[in-house]
């Protein structure tokens, strides 16, 4: 207990109470699992010569958080293991089914892949190899998932104190490797990629934990075309760590990593992509770990004397703000000068046969609705949930979208979600990209700049309506 009666109990610093970022909402959460059954077509590498699943690595679930304003209305965020949605029409069909069931708005769901490339595409038109008939049925069991869980979170909802705190993790590489005249898709050791994991920890008002929410930036590629298992790649095994920890569902939303991998990748042992989720997963518990109890803050107690002057600060209950705002910004941005699909069977005659058919494939299902100069609208949701930032938007952004946000709102603390809704499932690279050109470049439909616009926007909208934290 501080002195009273020390010559120096009256000194004080300038600061005398200090809180976390913090929020005070109303939220539930809830997890479904949808493993597919061992046989179903899975993963989406061209280099493959098989198609059919032979096991289960870890499996595959969704986790769903709902959150419900002052007048009972609930709009979710679905975080699930899906490498993405598949083509614009399926992708559709099924978002618009979710929501549909849960009599909810379109716009009232981000619905975020994780991006593994070791798990089924829900895509009836991409899927034409052996174990495609298990795929129907697994777009109808990610649709009943999602509306189970869905409905379980809202009958969650509860007051919550939800902490956020930004952490490291240096599982993440840049995978922009200059080989001459061409780039390829490998660890860049010249470039230093963002190590950001933000990290939500939502608690009951006894201080109970009952989620957390992890967002981290890597390409989910440690399991390649040696795999034959379906997994959620390093996510399981991080997800799996801090459940078993926290006694409480983990939502995990891939951040901006069209440039961001693991070191070490493409291969077929599942035990190195628990090696990379051991990584995550530790650096998920170190953030949480560093937090204050739930609700409270710190508020200066005097001073006490000993072999020095020692200052002590105690924990007091605290509640964060509670401000929504939530929208959807339409940024146009322009489709590049594509060549014709004759034209790329042409200039990729000399590869595989069957990497050559899937480049193919997805060229003729990414282009529908797209034409050569158009200017079109890139979808991006800024939520603000309290002291919380989540912006979320379709397509596979380079890191530069959340580094540099990050940078222009200072002590803002911001989750940036990939492939989150439809539609734009393309790469939003820097304009540097384009000129090697890198895979990212050569493959997107959008023109140099796209990921520029979007960032100016964005940032546009959060200073305008969001504002600087106070």
């Amino acid at each position: 207990m501080a002195s009273t009666d020390s010559p120096n109990a009256n000194l004080t610093p300038r600061t005398v109470v200090w809180r976390e970022d913090m929020s005070s909402l109303r939220m539930g959460i809830a997890q479904a699992d949808v493993t597919p059954p061992v046989g179903i077509e899975s993963g989406v590498w061209g280099a493959s010569k098989h198609s059919r699943s032979e096991s289960v690595h870890h499996g595959l679930f969704l986790t769903a958080v709902a959150r419900e304003d002052e007048h009972g209305k609930k709009k979710f965020i679905v975080g699930i293991d899906l490498c993405v949605l598949g083509c614009l029409e399926c992708g559709t069909n099924l978002l618009t089914r979710i929501t549909n069931e849960l009599g909810i708005e379109q716009n009232d769901l981000l619905f975020s892949s994780s991006h593994s490339h070791s798990t089924p595409l829900p895509c009836i038109h991409r899927s034409r190899k052996d174990g495609n008939e298990f795929v129907p049925g697994f777009i109808d069991q990610i649709a009943i998932g999602t509306v189970k869980a869905c409905k379980e979170a809202a009958a969650n909802v509860q007051d919550v104190d939800v902490t956020w705190a930004y952490g490291r993790c240096d599982l993440a590489v840049n995978r922009d490797l200059p080989c001459g005249s061409q780039e390829v898709v490998a660890f860049n050791p010249d470039i230093p990629a963002d190590d950001t994991v933000v990290v939500g920890r939502i608690a009951d008002r006894s201080g109970k934990i009952i989620g957390t929410i992890a967002n981290y930036a890597c390409h989910p590629t440690t399991l390649a075309w040696d795999n034959r298992a379906i997994s959620p790649d390093y996510v399981g095994e991080a997800r799996k760590m801090v459940q078993a920890e926290t006694g409480a569902p983990m939502l995990f939303l891939q951040g901006a990593s069209g440039d961001l991998s693991p070191r070490s990748q493409y291969s077929g042992e599942t035990a190195l992509a628990d090696r990379h989720g051991t990584n995550l997963g530790h650096s998920i518990l170190a953030t949480l770990a560093a937090m204050q109890s739930p609700g409270k803050e710190l508020r200066w107690n005097g001073i006490v004397e000993s072999g020095a002057l020692l200052g002590e600060w105690l924990e007091a209950p605290t509640r964060g703000p509670s401000t929504l705002k939530e929208t959807r910004l339409d940024v146009q941005v322009r489709v590049k000068e594509m060549k014709s699909i004759e034209q790329l069977r042409e200039e990729w005659a000399g590869i595989d046969g069957d990497a050559l058919e899937e480049r193919i494939q997805r060229a003729i299902r990414l282009r529908l609705g797209y034409e050569s100069g158009q200017l079109v609208t890139h979808p991006v949701w800024v939520w603000q949930w309290g002291e919380a930032i989540f912006v979320a938007q379709p397509g596979e952004a380079y890191s530069y979208l959340q580094t540099e946000l990050r940078r222009r709102n200072p002590g803002r603390i911001i989750f940036v979600m990939n492939l989150t809704n439809y539609p734009g499932l393309f790469y939003l690279p820097i304009k540097t990209a384009y000129v090697a050109p890198a895979y990212q470049a050569w493959q997107t439909l959008l023109a140099p700049g796209c990921i520029e616009e979007v960032v100016e926007q964005t940032d546009k909208y959060i200073k305008e309506y969001i504002g600087e934290k106070k």
